[in-house]
């Protein structure tokens, strides 16, 4: 995959509106940005399903100590599992409950 990261960032810049989400993220190329991700104040919540979700490289990276990773690997559902490491890592409350402010509720006709 090719690394648009650095794309979106200028982007964000450039457009006050423009928000990106974590879906995908525990995968080699997309997770040596979490870091990075961690300091955007507009990121929402994105599932990795059905991108399978492993804790491996939080892990290797250092970004969660073993006994979470264990933790959170042995999870049997894949969404928790996602939701968990992802809030091991950093990312605060408002990731995951953002959406619901950026959605406008659609008039009824």
């Amino acid at each position: 995959d090719t690394d648009y990261f650095d794309v979106l960032s200028e982007m964000m810049r450039r457009y006050p509106n423009l928000y990106g989400d974590i879906s995908a993220f525990n995968i080699p190329a997309r997770s040596k940005h979490f870091r990075e991700c961690l300091q955007l104040d507009r990121i929402v919540h994105g599932s990795d399903y059905p991108v399978p979700v492993f804790g491996h490289w939080a892990w290797l990276r250092g970004l969660v100590d073993w006994e979470t990773f264990r933790r959170w690997e042995s999870q049997p559902n894949v969404l928790e599992r996602d939701y968990q490491l992802k809030r091991a890592i950093g990312f605060p409350d408002a990731v995951f409950a953002r959406i619901g402010q950026l959605l406008r509720p659609v008039a009824e006709a």
